[in-house]
């Protein structure tokens, strides 16, 4: 009886395990420094992170975009990736959101580390938070990557979100709409991004 029930647990636990979980998937294509395509045609967006885009508004790269790339590129290209999920699967272009490995390295991690992308923190997804900012500042601090590159306040002080981990300017009509208990004040951009916090789309801060 017993034999039985084991038996039982165990086939539980292997339907329970998801098909993307519980295999290997191999990169055919590098997009950026925070985004790949598989063999299987899915596109995958690093959670967690933010690398500078390769085409940014306006024409152009933002700085450090092509060494993101390549960087990105000698860790997963045609090799095999293990992916990990949090709370949200796809984004709103049907991409897989996840977090990804190869063996016994954290890719997401080790961008951030190096300095070839931000944490780029996005609740409800916050399984490796303190992973990310753990490795962000101390690539703020060694001043590696992109944080070479040195961008003045233009701001006396700016307003966070604590629900959304964004980052807007006072005169910023999202940040008129952030209720009291979820307003943050920072007296500079540098602060908030030590700690997580993405900058707003919008007001662009």
């Amino acid at each position: 009886m017993m034999r039985l029930f084991n038996a039982i647990c165990f086939l539980l636990l292997l339907m329970s395990i998801s098909p993307v979980m519980a295999k290997d998937y191999v990169v055919k294509k590098v997009i950026d420094g925070d985004t790949i395509q598989l063999e299987s045609g899915e596109t995958v967006r690093y959670l967690g992170i933010d690398a500078p885009e390769i085409i940014a508004k306006g024409g152009g790269s933002e700085f450090y975009a092509r060494e993101a790339a390549r960087y990105n590129k000698k860790l997963v290209f045609m090799k095999k990736v293990r992916l990990e999920f949090d709370v949200e699967k796809k984004d709103n272009y049907g991409r897989l959101l996840a977090y990804v490995f190869v063996k016994d390295l954290f890719v997401n991690a080790e961008l951030v580390k190096y300095g070839y992308a931000k944490a780029y923190i996005k609740p409800p997804n916050e399984k490796y938070k303190d992973i990310l900012i753990a490795n962000q500042k101390k690539a703020m601090t060694e001043e590696k990557g992109l944080w070479q590159e040195k961008k003045k306040d233009t701001e006396s002080f700016y307003i966070g979100n604590k629900r959304t981990y964004t980052l807007h300017r006072p005169s910023c009509s999202v940040s008129k709409k952030i209720s009291e208990k979820n307003r943050i004040i920072f007296r500079n951009r540098m602060d908030a991004i030590k700690i997580g916090y993405s900058l707003c789309k919008q007001c662009n801060p």
